[in-house]
């Protein structure tokens, strides 16, 4: 008989460890403020957690190279003009800053971009009826094909509206928790929907980018992480408007 938890791989293990480690320190009164500061490392625990071990294509890297460097620039408009995502200033939470933007902005775009392009594709392969073990990229032999001679346009549809929706839904938590975590605060009254609005917009234009030049076979990390990130920010919420 296999002892409870013996089917989760200790990568995964280590993520649980450091997130559960992570919700008690920023909801403890006596280590919030420390944990807060150290916000960068967890992010870039992230990225590492995901590609420690791995070698990922050559393609993967050009593509987030370039939503590293497109979002952080959006993300400095944004912050600067008002005329993105609406009026918005960053906090010290999320470490140095060049343009009134935190640098590491764009190693988040990245890493959530990856992370639901890959769900989406395992998204489809249930859908499609082929199960979760032939998930591929869009340069792979398995990949479901529908129309003679070429990629399924039906299935590239999926993947990217689906990544970019479950975008929306991580930034739907996110954001409650981040005026709690001093990441940012917004301007005038509570979250504007153009908000919402621009991070699909985006997500969506990233992803089109991903699925055409980026992708490559499925990395088993994405959706652990992905998943426990968003258990992450909905505890953080859900405590914050339990003690209020």
């Amino acid at each position: 008989m296999k002892k409870p938890g013996s089917h989760i791989s200790e990568p995964v293990k280590i993520l649980l460890w450091v997130y559960g480690v992570g919700v008690a320190g920023m909801l403890l009164p006596f280590s919030r403020d420390l944990f807060i500061r150290i916000t960068p490392l967890n992010l870039l625990f992230a990225a590492a957690f995901l590609f420690f071990g791995k070698k990922p294509h050559r393609r993967v890297w050009i593509t987030g190279t370039g939503i590293f460097i497109v979002s952080f620039l959006v993300e400095a408009v944004g912050v600067n003009t008002g005329k993105i995502f609406g009026e918005y200033v960053y906090g010290h939470t999320l470490g140095p800053k060049l343009l009134n933007t935190p640098v590491i902005i764009g190693l988040n775009w990245f890493v959530l971009i990856y992370c639901t392009n890959i769900i989406g594709r395992k998204f489809w392969e249930v859908v499609a009826g082929g199960g979760s073990n032939r998930v591929t990229s869009a340069y792979g032999q398995k990949s479901v094909i529908l129309s003679a001679g070429g990629r399924s346009f039906i299935q590239s549809i999926f993947v990217v509206v689906t990544g970019s929706l479950l975008m929306v839904a991580y930034d739907l938590l996110l954001e409650r928790a981040a005026i709690r975590l001093d990441m940012w605060t917004w301007s005038g009254d509570g979250i504007p929907f153009r908000n919402y609005a621009a991070w699909f917009l985006f997500s969506l234009l990233f992803h089109i980018a991903v699925r055409l030049w980026g992708e490559d076979e499925a990395n088993e990390r994405a959706l652990p992480l992905f998943a426990v990130q968003m258990v992450f920010f909905a505890l953080i919420v859900g405590f914050y408007a339990s003690v209020l």
